[in-house]
């Protein structure tokens, strides 16, 4: 391997080891806060407001995957460019060790601020930084070389942040504080908290057990973030009694959601553990194009062709239009694509369309029966009313009944507003009351 990239292999292999280590502990947190977040969302039927893209996938339990993918990537590579460049001028300018050391702290403070570390994770990255500045001594690489370690990566960034990548990595989260958004779309993030929308009698709680008794206020805090303690064992989801391990939350999951949802958490985690391969890929890539430009005199043109087709690709994959941003071709179970025609400008309508829509009130993912509703308000039929009126009284989503009656007001039938008043003078939630009188408003009714 070429002398340049030895320093930048190892600062690389220190990232992905430190990143792991902090995933491990952030994971582990983590399982627990998404178990109650899952458990509040999708049992309690209080999905928040406005319903982010990413909610339907929090119910599948597939967004941490995502999370894990940005959240690695981005961290690792953050800390190798700036090891990469931190070593690099420090060699330059021959800085006695002290001063490495400072710069290695003041770097980790940094990050600490952004990231909002503990103290242990505050020394762990100090410890990454120390070896990778203090340790490694940087050669003088030559311009191409440098320009080399700066193309790659810029060209997988783009691919990996552009407009609702293939990851599903919206820009706005790149937005304000990168760090803050990192850290909070990986470990603290849920859409918009339940809490503000789910009245405290109603909310569903996470029950918890431990050997230790807990004082009053502690249990009045933790019921506060929607956890009560239990006074048996079996009866809990957790036993805090003792570490709370990966099997016991694959098994409060599998309790909860059943041995298919359990899967799709061992199958995540398994893949944030070993997402870090586009750091191995991007070496790769680096030794490869070094060796190319040393073999042949044509390796620059084919350097260059090379770059220009994966250029093309890339900018033919960000302005190209699919077909369900028209309208068509709708895959079974996809939120995500029933958004997208809601909020398209020019809707495709036609009766295939609608019956499409219909059908999918019928899904087991509330995400998808949500967003079918909304997009029934476009297409208005008196055949959507009695459909759309067992959604409203049925559904056990209260949000997917509050769009159901959202999209009745649409239909243009003023038999419905028999129907919205007595669910209106019925034993609903004050958010659902709150739909009806909009949509009885909207009939011109003044009740």
């Amino acid at each position: 391997m070429p002398m340049y990239l030895r320093p930048f292999l190892l600062i690389q292999g220190l990232a992905f080891l430190t990143i792991q280590i902090w995933s491990y502990f952030r994971l582990r947190a983590f399982g627990f806060e998404f178990m109650s977040k899952l458990e509040t969302l999708a049992t309690s039927g209080y999905i928040p407001i406005p319903l982010p893209s990413e909610v339907s996938d929090y119910l599948q339990m597939s967004s941490l995957l995502k999370a894990g993918i940005f959240f690695t990537f981005t961290l690792g590579f953050t800390f190798g460019v700036v090891a990469f460049a931190g070593s690099l001028c420090l060699s330059r300018f021959r800085l006695p060790n002290p001063i490495r050391l400072g710069w290695t702290v003041l770097v980790s403070a940094l990050f600490s601020l952004l990231l909002g570390f503990s103290p242990i994770e505050f020394l762990l990255f100090v410890a990454f930084f120390g070896v990778a500045i203090v340790a490694v001594k940087m050669p003088d690489p030559s311009f191409h070389k440098v320009a080399l370690f700066v193309l790659v990566p810029l060209v997988m960034v783009f691919l990996l942040f552009r407009q609702e990548g293939f990851l599903g990595v919206r820009d706005d989260l790149l937005q304000n504080s990168l760090g803050r958004k990192v850290v909070s779309f990986y470990y603290r993030y849920s859409p918009i908290s339940a809490e503000l929308i789910t009245p405290p009698r109603e909310r569903t709680q996470v029950s918890i057990w431990t050997e230790t008794p807990l004082k009053q206020s502690e249990k009045s805090w933790l019921l506060k973030k929607g956890i009560y303690v239990v006074s048996t064992r079996d009866a809990a989801d957790f036993d805090l009694s003792s570490e709370l391990s990966g099997p016991e939350i694959l098994k409060a999951v599998e309790k909860r959601t059943g041995w298919e949802n359990t899967q799709r958490l061992r199958i995540t985690i398994l893949y944030s553990i070993l997402i870090a391969s586009p750091l191995a890929v991007l070496l790769f890539a680096l030794f490869a194009v070094d060796r190319l430009l040393a073999i042949s005199k044509y390796s620059r043109i084919i350097l260059i062709v090379c770059v220009a087709s994966l250029s093309a690709l890339l900018i033919y994959n960000l302005f190209s239009k699919n077909a369900s941003k028209s309208g068509e071709g709708f895959p079974t179970e996809n939120a995500e694509e029933i958004r997208k025609w809601v909020i398209s400008e020019n809707k495709t309508r036609n009766l295939k369309l609608r019956e499409t829509f219909i059908a999918h009130l019928g899904s087991t993912n509330p995400a998808v029966r949500l967003w079918a509703a909304t997009a029934l308000a476009h297409l208005p039929s008196k055949e959507n009313v009695e459909i759309l009126a067992t959604v409203a009284r049925q559904d056990p989503v209260t949000i997917v009944r509050c769009k159901a009656i959202f999209a009745l007001s649409f239909q243009g039938d003023r038999k419905v507003v028999p129907f919205l008043e007595s669910r209106l003078k019925g034993k609903e939630d004050w958010y659902v009351k709150h739909y009806l009188l909009r949509a009885l408003r909207r009939f011109g009714w003044s009740g």
